[in-house]
Parts: structure tokens; C-alpha cells; sequence
């Protein structure tokens, strides 16, 4: 039984569920009165409008009240926001930069409670465990909290521990995330492109790893495997023996923050060239291994005094696929040569069936962002930019990306900025390049093309061989009667949703004007009994057909027809 359904009618979740949806009509009520014709009304009902920064709600934008939203719903909901910033193929760019904001800051929780963790997951409090614990946390997150502590034996390690019952709200918020994104899907067509119910299922399987810690050290074992034997990485250890679902012991980096110059330059490193042994390090992670850090900020990349580069916190990684790193390296090639047809071959290679609506629309906005870049040299170009430019393509057409191809070019644009930090003049573009061609030689190298033949020739040779007993199953069908055709109707989805909305109304339409015809007749028949001078049954049809053409009116606004 799930924690969910240990307390799904529980005092709680009732609670947050009053909590969620006094938020959302807070925020959504003033949405509708922000535009016409309600707003004509909002000079007389000012004072009673909820405020931010000094000015009513509802003079923030749509997407800035959204932020709003998850801002006050708190932990769960800002994890979701920061988790669906990393699809630019379906939530629009302004949004996108909203929900960027957000950092993943929260106060620190009382000792107690994390000496309870340790104590309850390992069977001994955290000083019997350890020559060292200290009680002051070093940092603190939505979903853990960090303490540093020294083994028996002198080791200095760090203990990720997460946050007592932070499980049990983040179930809850998912059922209630869940039941909005139906009812977005449902009733609020406007918003169906950004395909909540997807965005909320890829948060819960995020989430649900970051709520086991044990996945974090099967990532850090992996990473330690990718590069054992590499003199450049230096690799934290883990202690497994002080780790559970809740808790994560790793060994304590005393190294400097990638981005501290002055002490780079005394380790012996210029910025230039950290900039680029740095990089392509991570590049290394990508096109060799296609295992890479999802969260490369400079918090999370560290220098030692032996020059080696160390990579922290492994709770957001991403794998990449060899077919999906071949499409990629296609993919930046072509902006690397402003190759027209190959960007576009690239992009609808994304897409199920290699094509897009518009697509002649496609060729000229390929074309216009070349354009952009026509006069400049290749060292001139900024890497985000660019990402920034082809997932402004991805959200127009609809182009779905994979999430982890997604989250690498977020964190494409993260090391750019490291880079351009450690190396004014660092262009990520430039440096990919060599990964790139390198992959696509293997690619088209004479060992994968032999290995292509032989599986093409092994695939052609077992359908020759099953086709004459294909041939014969269909014969015999059709002998006998039994041959069934599937035909598929694509494009009438409008249509039918449109039919029954128009069904829907007339038959609505057709019993109100029947409970107004029936309650008008009641009334002048001036059947008993009476309500004042008024028929009671009559009195209360008139009530009926009033909600009704009330709830009538309300989903025309909505929807925007007239």
C-alpha cells in the first residue's frame, strides 16, 4: 500500500487539497477579471483584491501569476515548476523563464528530526555511528538536508538526509496535480497544447527517483566506473554501509569552486584552460559515455589542489541513447555549417512520422535563423542562443523532444555559462565541434557500416523466409472469410469534439426552454402551493432554469464563443 493511499482521505490531504484550490481561485479568479468585460468593474472592487510587491494580482501577467501559484503551494509544486521548465518544446519561452526562477532554497529543519532519520534507517543515532557529527547543516533543499560528519577512522564524509514526511506530501500533491491536469485537459481546451497530465507524469517519474537516494548512489557508482583509470576526474566515494532510500554518505570534497580564479591560478590553472579541460570533459560524459550530469552549475563542480575536476551531487542525471546522440551530433552540425536542409531533416527526424504541419512555414524560419547569424564568424555565436532559437522551433511545431535530450541541452546552456565565466571569450559551439565530427565518423566508420550490413542482410533474409508463410496465412484468411481491415481516421478529432459540444448545448438549451415553458404554465395556472404569491413549483423551475442558463453562459465565456 502506498503512502498515498494510507492517508488518501486523511485530515491532510483534505487540507492541502482546500489550501491548492483557495490558491488556484485566488490567482485564477483575478485572471478573469483582469480582462473583458470584467475589468470595468475593478476600480469599485480594488480594495478587496489581493496584493504582491505593492500592486494588485491582477496587473501580473498570466505566467507571472502562475510562478505566484506554485510560490505559495510550496515545496511540491515549486519542484514540479522547476522540472517542467526543462520542456521548451511544450510550455511557451515567457513561461519557461518564470518558472526559472525559482531556487531550490528552503530553511533549515530542526536537528531532532534529522537525528530521528539517521537513528530510524541505520539503528544507531548519529554519534554512536560517527567520531563526528555536526548538528549545523551545511545546506539545505525542497527535498534533503546536508551535514557533514568524520568516520572512525578520520574520514571526512557528507550525509544527505531527506526531510522527515516530505514523501507522504509529495504523494499527495501528485493526486492533487493529477486531478487538475484532468480538469485542465477537460474543460480548459486553451491550455490542452501544454499537455499537463504529460508535464505531471514526468514530474512523478522525477520526482519519485530523487525520492530515492539509492538511485543517487547507483549514479555516483557508475559515474566512479565511466572514468576509473581517467588522471583528470576525481570522483567522491561512497560509504553504502551509512546509505539508505533516505540517506547518502559520500566522501567530502575539499577542493575549490570551478569559478574561484584567483585560487585557479594558483592551483596552476589559467581560466582559458580550465574553461576547455573543464568542458570537454563534460563533452566526454555526453558523446562517450551518454551518461552525463544534468546539473552542471558551477556549485557542483569542483577543482583539486592536483588539478584533477571533481563533479558533485548525482541525484539529476541524464542517458542518452547512441541513435539519440547520432541525431544530435546531426543535429548541431548542421547549425555548425548552416546547413538549411540538414537542420530541417534533423528536427522532423524528431517527430513520429517525420513530418510537421506548415512545413513549407518550417523552411523560411530555418532560414531567417541562419540569417541571424550570416555576418557573424562561428567564434562570434553563443550557444544559448541557439538552443534558445531551436526550442523556440521545438514549441511551435510541436515537435517532441525526448527528456533527456531536452535536459542536456539545458545543460548545454548551464556550462556555456561556466565557461563564459572561467573564459570571456569560450564558445561552446567551436569546442562541441570535434565531439561532433568524431561521433559521426564512428557513425559512418567501416566497422558500424559492416555491422549495419549484416543486420540489414539478417533482417532482409528472416522476412524472405517468413514471407510465404505470411502469404499463406492471408490466402487462407481470405478463403475463409475472416480477413479484417483496420481502417484509421485521422484529422476528425475536431470535428467530433466540436459536434458534441454543439449536441451538448442544444439539448441544454432545449430543456431550459422546456423548464421555463413548463414553470410559466405552473404559474399561470397559479398551482398550489405558493411561495408569496407565487407557485412554488413554478418559483422553483424559474430558479432551475436560471443556474442552468447561468452554467450555459459561463462555459460560452470560457471558450470564447459567441
Amino acid at each position: 500500500m502506498t503512502e498515498l493511499a494510507k492517508h488518501k482521505n486523511s485530515p491532510s490531504l483534505l487540507a492541502r487539497y482546500e489550501k491548492v484550490f483557495s490558491v488556484l481561485f485566488k490567482y485564477g479568479f483575478e485572471d478573469v477579471l483582469a480582462h473583458p468585460p470584467f475589468n470595468r468593474f475593478l476600480p469599485k472592487f480594488n480594495k478587496y483584491i489581493p496584493r504582491r510587491e505593492g500592486k494588485p494580482v491582477y496587473e501580473f501577467t498570466r505566467y507571472e501569476r502562475i510562478r505566484m501559484v506554485c510560490e505559495e503551494l510550496g515545496t511540491t509544486f515549486i519542484k514540479f515548476a522547476q522540472i517542467a521548465a526543462n520542456r521548451p518544446d511544450v510550455l511557451p519561452e515567457e513561461l519557461i523563464a518564470e518558472l526559472e526562477q525559482f531556487q531550490d532554497q528552503v530553511p533549515f529543519i530542526p536537528t531532532q528530526d534529522i537525528v530521528s532519520v539517521i537513528t530510524e534507517d541505520l539503528g544507531k543515532a548519529p554519534e554512536e555511528l560517527f567520531e563526528r557529527f555536526d548538528r549545523e547543516p551545511i545546506a539545505s533543499a525542497s527535498i534533503a538536508q546536508v551535514h557533514r560528519a568524520r568516520l572512525v577512522g578520520g574520514k571526512e564524509v557528507v550525509l544527505k538526509i531527506m526531510r522527515p514526511g516530505i514523501d507522504v506530501t509529495i504523494e499527495e500533491d501528485i493526486h492533487i496535480l493529477k486531478q487538475l491536469a484532468g480538469l485542465m485537459e477537460s474543460y480548459f481546451p486553451q491550455y490542452e497544447a501544454f499537455q499537463p497530465m504529460e508535464l505531471v507524469k514526468m514530474f512523478e517519474r522525477s520526482i519519485r527517483k530523487e525520492l530515492k537516494f539509492t538511485v543517487e548512489a547507483n549514479n555516483l557508482r557508475r559515474f566512479a566506473q565511466q572514468f576509473r583509470g581517467n588522471e583528470r576526474v576525481y570522483v567522491p566515494d561512497l560509504y553504502p554501509e551509512f546509505c539508505s532510500d533516505r540517506i547518502i554518505c559520500m566522501e567530502y570534497i575539499d577542493g575549490h569552486k570551478i569559478t574561484d580564479l584567483d585560487t585557479m591560478q594558483q592551483i596552476g590553472y589559467t581560466g582559458p584552460e580550465l574553461a576547455v579541460a573543464g568542458i570537454n570533459l563534460y563533452f566526454e560524459q555526453v558523446f562517450e559515455h551518454g551518461f552525463f550530469h544534468a546539473d552542471p552549475h558551477p556549485g557542483n563542480i569542483f577543482v583539486m589542489p592536483d588539478k584533477k575536476i571533481c563533479f558533485i551531487d548525482y541525484g539529476m542525471m541524464g542517458a542518452i541513447m547512441d541513435s539519440d546522440k547520432e541525431l544530435l551530433a546531426d543535429l548541431l552540425l548542421a547549425v555548425s555549417e548552416r546547413d538549411v536542409d540538414g537542420l530541417k531533416q534533423a528536427l522532423l527526424r524528431f517527430t513520429p512520422d517525420g513530418t510537421v504541419e506548415n512545413e513549407k512555414e518550417l523552411d523560411y524560419d530555418i532560414v531567417e535563423f541562419f540569417d541571424i547569424y550570416s555576418s557573424m564568424t562561428l567564434d562570434q555565436i553563443e550557444g544559448t542562443e541557439i538552443i534558445e532559437g531551436l526550442n523556440a522551433m521545438f514549441f511551435a511545431y510541436k515537435i517532441k523532444i525526448p527528456g533527456n535530450l531536452l535536459l542536456l541541452l539545458k545543460a548545454l546552456v548551464i556550462i556555456e555559462g561556466v565557461g563564459l565565466t572561467l573564459d570571456p571569450h569560450y564558445n561552446i559551439i567551436a569546442n562541441i565541434d570535434p565531439f561532433v565530427r568524431r561521433l559521426l565518423r564512428q557513425k559512418y566508420g567501416p566497422d558500424k557500416m559492416a555491422k549495419r550490413a549484416v543486420k540489414t542482410l539478417a533482417d532482409i533474409t528472416k522476412m524472405a523466409t517468413g514471407l510465404p508463410e505470411d502469404m499463406e496465412t492471408i490466402v487462407r484468411k481470405i478463403r475463409e472469410g475472416k480477413l479484417r481491415i483496420e481502417f484509421e481516421h485521422k484529422g476528425l478529432e475536431g470535428l467530433y469534439q466540436k459536434m458534441d459540444e454543439v449536441s451538448n448545448r442544444m439539448a441544454v438549451s432545449i430543456l431550459l426552454a422546456a423548464i421555463l415553458l413548463g414553470s410559466s404554465l405552473i404559474v399561470l395556472a397559479e398551482v398550489p402551493p405558493y411561495v408569496g404569491n407565487i407557485p412554488a413549483l413554478g418559483f422553483g423551475g424559474f430558479v432551475i432554469a436560471g443556474l442552468i442558463a447561468l452554467r450555459l453562459a459561463i462555459s460560452i465565456l470560457r471558450h470564447g464563443k459567441f
